[in-house]
């Protein structure tokens, strides 16, 4: 009988530990999971997503981005494409993004304050609009067809 009670504390200490290891990936999933949003949709939705992580995609106001180099400290306001919302964030520790410039898209990741309405950004990354525009039609078939330049 010694070894089928060994057996049983084997079988009971294993499940006990598969059951902690599934409830602290659960947990840290959740804990670490970023939700996505549009300025507007980041207000809707402020109680919700405070003091969590979050991303926001948007554009540069203008007249709102402010460049510290000494201090390494970059802050700006977002908003959504319609302007019916803004978002207020900053930088702090990292250098400016190439192509940042107001009236440019962008792309924060950070933790949301939903009182002060501002993201502590983690990430700020600018976005290339020519990247996402549709590229100029090739008129070179044309041309080779018809032989005349268009």
């Amino acid at each position: 009988m010694g070894q089928n009670t060994h057996r049983k504390k084997v079988i009971g200490a294993s499940l006990i530990l598969i059951c902690a290891m599934v409830y602290w990936i659960a947990t840290g999933v959740k804990n670490t999971s970023i939700r996505h949003f549009s300025p507007d949709q980041l207000i809707l939705n402020a109680t919700s997503v405070d003091q969590k992580g979050i991303q926001v995609d948007g554009v540069i106001c203008e007249g709102s981005s402010r460049w510290k180099a000494s201090e390494l400290e970059l802050t700006f306001a977002v908003r959504d494409l319609q302007d019916t919302a803004q978002v207020k964030v900053i930088s702090t520790g990292m250098v400016r993004p190439d192509n940042f410039h107001d009236g440019g898209n962008v792309f924060v990741e950070g933790i949301y304050d939903a009182d002060k309405n501002l993201i502590r950004a983690t990430k700020v990354q600018t976005k290339c609009a020519s990247k996402y525009e549709n590229a100029e039609p090739d008129n070179s078939s044309k041309r080779a067809q018809t032989g005349k330049e268009i």
